[in-house]
């Protein structure tokens, strides 16, 4: 059975991710399996160093009424889940890939700042998502009860995100919205380089038809699924966030994986979802 995993830490961002991954595990009716982990460790400035035992307790006893009271807003948010507990003591990322060999999905929550600096640049959500063969979901807004949004271009990687996509949709019953920029300059842009409204239109065409062609066979295996397609000339980041607004259920993004991050972390449209999206974000790897 395919659970989902959430890393918990007692954090309000921790807390949103419980919530979130609560009521993704009733739709997807799998396990929720909830981790704390704690580090003991010392630094390697301190090696000869030892903590002591009533410290070692207290910090275990933190992690475990957090997962506890995580346990209990699980309960609240989906009535009924299955709610899997533990702490285990360690390296947090080694952890949670080691104990989500046999899930699904890991969810992680994110402090926000205006980013997800914090989560992903070298701490324990790129390791996560740089390593996990499943899908990733930072937690970064609620998200509402309206669509399921994925971005769509001619890769492989887009083809692996549109078919979680559509299948997010058809658990959840919800809308599908499909987003396509065929070019990153907007409408006024290209009549500021002397492209006619007609030219505009027609490319517009064009580009509907090229996607409306990519997702014909998924329409097919989803035949409940509705699906409405967004064509834009637009930056492809700002047309996926503008899309989903608050109201979306999630945000599905493509990574390249390769052991790495490296896709996501340079610069690229998904960092951008990533760090400016008022919804949940899911990372599915090729």
């Amino acid at each position: 059975m395919s659970a989902i995993l959430v890393g918990v830490d007692g954090s309000d961002a921790s807390n949103a991710a419980v919530q979130w991954a609560a009521k993704a595990a009733a739709v997807e009716e799998v396990e929720l399996r909830l981790v704390g982990v704690y580090d003991i460790s010392t630094s390697n400035y301190a090696p000869g160093l030892i903590i002591p035992q009533d410290v070692v307790d207290a910090i275990k006893q933190d992690a475990a009424d957090a997962v506890k009271a995580a346990a209990a807003l699980a309960e609240q948010a989906a009535p009924g889940v299955s709610v899997q507990s533990s702490i285990v003591e360690g390296d947090a990322a080694r952890a949670l890939l080691e104990l989500g060999k046999d899930a699904g999905t890991i969810v992680l929550g994110t402090r926000g700042l205006g980013s997800v600096r914090g989560l992903f640049l070298g701490s324990v959500g790129v390791t996560v998502a740089a390593h996990f063969h499943g899908r990733v979901v930072v937690v970064t807004g609620p998200g509402g009860d309206g669509p399921v949004v994925v971005g769509v271009d001619d890769s492989p990687v887009s083809d692996a995100a549109v078919a979680e996509a559509f299948r997010q949709a058809a658990l959840r019953k919800a809308k599908l919205v499909a987003v396509h920029t065929w070019t990153p300059l907007d409408v006024d842009a290209l009549h500021g380089y002397g492209i006619e409204p007609d030219e505009i239109a027609r490319m517009s065409e064009e580009a509907v038809q090229a996607v409306a062609e990519r997702l014909a066979g998924y329409s097919e295996n989803y035949p409940d699924v509705v699906v409405e397609r967004v064509v834009i000339p637009e930056e492809p980041a700002k047309a996926v966030l503008d899309t989903a607004g608050a109201d979306a259920q999630v945000i599905v993004v493509g990574s390249r994986g390769r052991g790495g991050f490296k896709g996501l972390l340079l610069g690229s449209t998904s960092q951008k979802i990533l760090h400016q999206s008022d919804v949940p974000v899911m990372v599915v790897r090729t």
